[in-house]
């Protein structure tokens, strides 16, 4: 299951380089080595900018004409954007940051710098629909630019189940006749918009409140008795689809490559109630004085086809670019379920950002069912 692992560290940010590598080599990418050429005669270099972000999105095959031009940037790390936030808050000074759009409100706190638009190279190539959302703009200024998106649906057995392409649906993880052979992840991220979804609140199913949330609460509770475990890393969910323990589990997109490599009979979910997506980019940090052709140059090489084309292949995210799907093969854009993205972009519920308020009764309501009241 070491495969299975590794695909769940790159879906939460924290693999290293090396393991990035042994996915790539197994998906048939013959070679991720990017020869860092001679710098330009400038007083600037690449380690001139400070690159905040995930663990394993400092992979240079993710900014390619910026390694070319400059070398490789300074990079610091987090696992979690509220963690990064608050490191910033404290002081640590960085010039590009990967936010998601749904946190956008919560980064614009800490020092985030404008964008000038004309200097986005591909923005026009950006996929319409995630190219500008109201969260990247404040006072009519741009602070985000999209660079990748992510899909969340559900994968079944379909040797242990009986659901077909027709009934597919959120409201699965509310059927009897799946008790104590499911799986969810276990965090509000998940558990409310997927109650919100198959409780026909489809217009935001992330900021339940008065009567949708009561109608929300029901189906926590009722799901309660029927999981087999809520999850914390998605590894221990292709573990239990992958043994038969569970034959029905929310997922990421990253858990169809090793799924297809165990061998089982699955399905990734088209449920008719759309898709869960969230969509992420770049922003430019709280860190004054950098040069503003190392910034720019940074975020359009992360913006390129060919970056975009590397986090398809090794990610299984979608690129904000639609020119980067001409340069990945049909096979692989059919495996990790980016064959139609505008189509699916649109019919997905993307993200959306949840007052601090209601978080907090949505955290606390979630923890009461769980603890059994």
């Amino acid at each position: 299951m070491r495969l299975v692992h590794t695909i769940d560290r790159i879906a939460q940010g924290k693999a290293t380089r090396r393991e990035i590598g042994e996915i790539a080599a197994r998906a048939g990418i013959v070679s991720l080595a990017i020869p860092v050429v001679a710098r330009p005669a400038a007083a600037q270099s690449g380690d001139d900018l400070m690159y905040f972000t995930w663990g394993g999105f400092e992979s240079p095959e993710l900014f390619p004409d910026y390694v070319e031009k400059w070398g490789e940037p300074s990079t610091s790390f987090y696992g979690d954007e509220y963690e990064a936030i608050e490191k910033l808050r404290a002081g640590f000074e960085a010039d590009v940051v990967c936010p998601c759009i749904d946190v956008m409100p919560n980064w614009m706190r800490v020092g985030l710098q404008p964008l000038d638009e004309s200097r986005l190279v591909y923005l026009e190539d950006t996929f319409e629909s995630i190219r500008s959302p109201a969260a990247a703009f404040d006072k009519g200024e741009r602070y985000y630019t999209p660079t990748y998106y992510g899909f969340t649906s559900f994968v079944y057995r379909t040797d242990l189940t009986g659901i077909t392409p027709e009934t597919e649906s959120w409201g699965l993880f509310f059927d009897e006749a799946y008790a104590g052979r499911m799986a969810i992840w276990d965090s509000t991220d998940a558990v409310v918009p997927v109650a919100a979804l198959a409780a026909g609140i489809t217009d935001n199913p992330y900021t339940p409140d008065g009567d949708d949330l009561e109608k929300v609460e029901d189906l926590m509770r009722k799901q309660r008795d029927l999981v087999r475990f809520y999850w914390n890393e998605q590894t221990t969910a292709l573990q239990g689809i992958t043994s038969g323990e569970v034959v029905l589990s929310y997922a990421w997109s990253a858990a169809i490559p090793p799924l297809i490599e165990s061998g089982i009979p699955f399905k990734w979910a088209q449920p008719r109630e759309g898709l869960i997506s969230y969509v992420c980019g770049l922003a430019r940090a709280n860190r004054q004085g950098t040069d503003d052709e190392l910034v720019y140059d940074f975020i359009n090489a992360n913006s390129s086809p060919e970056a975009g084309a590397f986090m398809i292949e090794s990610f299984a995210l979608g690129a904000a670019n639609r020119n980067s799907y001409g340069l990945v093969d049909s096979e692989t854009l059919v495996r990790n379920g980016l064959e139609t993205p505008e189509e699916s972009l649109a019919g997905s519920h993307t993200y959306q950002f949840v007052p601090v308020d209601l978080k907090q009764r949505h955290i606390a309501l979630f923890d009461e069912i769980r603890a059994g009241f």
